[in-house]
């Protein structure tokens, strides 16, 4: 543990990580000062009606593979097939990513504390203050990453492009799923996802970078 602290490189914060928390700071700044509030409240009208049985089953599950029921065990398996395939040091950093990750999303929501909306009937779970959504926040981090990180384990190619597809289209999927379920704001999953992403690309070279002691092998 501790020459993994030794090793490990400060955080460095890319162009595109820069233009994600721009986004952040933009959409939280629309957020408190109200201008996206009639928006946020169309859309969540527009979404009310579109509703049907199929779709609420399919955005429920989405929801649950977001929530720490399916977080938890995915972020587990994901670094410890990466620890066996000989790169600690990554399984450590991507374990650190997700703990940061947690903790600037909640501070995020004591900074914020926006209420939850009441818009439409709310279908699934909501806990405490809504922006930014920490389903959109941590989707890109742990399922995102975490499945990009397991694409460099495999030989097939196929199967790479499968996994690099599942870490776009998870992260919106799970954001979009808690906009139809009604608990929260178009500009929560907005800035949740900017937030989220951006965090990743702040850490992504000390998660993937070679270091001392750790193998970087990938296939």
């Amino acid at each position: 543990m501790v020459s993994f602290v030794a090793t490990m490189p400060f955080p460095r914060v890319s162009i595109s990580a820069l233009a994600c928390l721009l986004l952040f700071a933009m959409v939280s700044v629309l957020v408190v000062t109200g201008v996206t509030h009639d928006l946020d409240h169309q859309a969540l009208q527009v979404i009310g009606p579109l509703r049907n049985p199929i779709a609420t089953t399919i955005m429920r599950g989405a929801s649950w593979i977001g929530d720490w029921m399916g977080e938890v065990p995915l972020l587990l398996l994901i670094a410890g097939l990466v620890w066996l395939r000989g790169r600690r040091n990554s399984a450590w950093r991507y374990l650190a990513l997700a703990v940061s990750g947690e903790v600037v999303w909640a501070i995020a929501k004591l900074l914020f504390h926006r209420p939850r909306p009441t818009i439409i009937t709310r279908l699934g779970g909501a806990g405490w203050y809504s922006y930014p959504s920490g389903h959109a926040t941590l989707a890109p981090v742990i399922w995102g990453f975490g499945l990009v990180l397991l694409a460099q384990l495999v030989d097939s190619r196929p199967v790479k492009r499968i996994l690099w597809t599942l870490a776009v289209a998870i992260p919106i999927l799970v954001a979009v799923s808690r906009l139809y379920l009604g608990v929260h704001y178009p500009t929560d999953v907005l800035g949740g996802l900017a937030l989220g992403v951006g965090w990743v690309l702040v850490w992504h070279v000390s998660v993937s970078a070679p270091t001392p002691g750790g193998s970087t092998r990938s296939s």
